[in-house]
């Protein structure tokens, strides 16, 4: 099998699927799987957020929506380019030259769960699941926010996006909120009269001074992402805007956190004798499982019975599972070792792939008796 997962993932690397624009690896998914009994169904979410292409829903033969499901899911989308990826295969390691990303994430999960449907309907085992491909991750979970499972009775979900190695896996992680704020000041010529205008980039650069960032505590962080305005060097710029958001496991921290910064930025505004405009927005609600919970405990059984210890964390980051268990499905993201994602360094190794592809054998083989 190493071989040929190992050919599926250079193949899936090298297609070039931004987010929202996902329609290449979505035509890839259907090629990879054409003459295999397996249905694909492509839902209509891509309007509710922009996007050329909704999910795909890959219904293997046998699969009995009458019964309790499970779902594993990988994203389609690259947050970077992949133009021109030129791939390195050494005897332990899959990695890029340097010169672009891999696209490890996600096209690690991609061909994991392709190699999973395309060996389990060659062996015609019994199971009952369906393998989900989303969209629109890397921008805003938008894929799993708008995905509707409730058709297909899926009682849990099994995410193969996490950079972390084979045994671990997300039990806990963050939510996201951002905001965008808009500075609003006075035009006027910047040399004749510089005295009658109000510079909304000087009021904004005063702002971002007082603004905390970085890691505010063991659990939460902020960040100021973005910042754009002005419009000639001769004119005082009436307006600036910045884009930031804050990370943590409770919600509360985060209100308080958006609620003092509105503040902040409205007292600092109003010295310059400008305004601003402030709009929050949560990306991702964060999610947190009991050690008793059903999937909770699913996942360990599975990673214990490929020879792993299992090795539940806390992730600062967010994933479709964020979506999922908002909607009350309990949900995991599981460590498929795509390590150092968004960089140019992306790497897997190939002992991670394959581990990887074990994991998602033995969650289909138990999907057979799933209640």
């Amino acid at each position: 099998m190493t071989q040929e997962l190992v050919a599926l993932f250079l193949k899936a690397v090298a297609v070039e699927a931004q987010s929202h624009h996902e329609r290449p690896m979505a035509e890839f998914v259907k090629n990879t799987l054409a003459g295999l009994p397996v249905e694909i169904r492509e839902d209509n979410c891509a309007h509710l957020f922009g996007g050329e292409c909704g999910n795909l829903i890959c219904i293997p033969k046998g699969f009995d929506a009458a019964r309790p499901a499970i779902a594993l899911l990988a994203h389609m989308d690259t947050p970077r380019p992949t133009v021109n990826v030129r791939p390195l295969v050494t005897d332990t390691r899959i990695q890029s030259d340097g010169t672009t990303a891999l696209g490890v994430d996600n096209r690690a999960g991609n061909a994991v769960l392709l190699n999973a449907l395309r060996r389990h309907s060659e062996s015609g085992r019994n199971a009952n699941f369906i393998v989900v491909f989303t969209v629109g991750e890397e921008t805003g979970l938008y894929g799993s926010k708008y995905a509707d499972l409730a058709p297909y009775n899926i009682r849990t979900c099994f995410v193969f996006d996490c950079s972390k190695r084979p045994g671990a896996f997300i039990q806990a992680a963050v939510g996201c909120s951002s905001y965008t704020a808009t500075f609003r000041g006075k035009p006027s010529h910047a040399a004749v009269a510089p005295e009658k205008g109000i510079s909304a980039i000087r009021m904004t650069a005063d702002a971002i001074r007082t603004i905390p960032q970085g890691r505010l505590s063991p659990t939460m962080t902020a960040n100021v992402g973005t910042i754009h305005g002005g419009s000639a060097t001769n004119v005082v710029p009436p307006q600036c805007v910045i884009e930031g958001e804050v990370r943590e496991f409770d919600p509360g921290p985060i209100s308080q956190y958006l609620h003092s910064l509105h503040e902040t930025l409205r007292s600092v505004a109003g010295e310059f004798g400008g305004t601003v405009e402030f709009v929050s927005r949560e990306d991702f609600p964060p999610f947190r499982l009991d050690e008793t919970n059903g999937v909770v405990r699913l996942t360990k059984q599975v990673l214990q019975a490929v020879g792993l210890t299992p090795h539940p964390i806390d992730y600062l980051g967010g994933s479709d599972a964020n979506m999922l268990n908002a909607k009350g499905i309990p949900s995991v993201n599981l460590g498929i070792g795509a390590q150092n994602p968004h960089g140019d360094d992306e790497f897997i190794l190939i002992e991670d792939l394959m581990k990887t592809a074990e994991i998602a054998e033995q969650i289909i083989t138990r999907s057979a008796n799933f209640a």
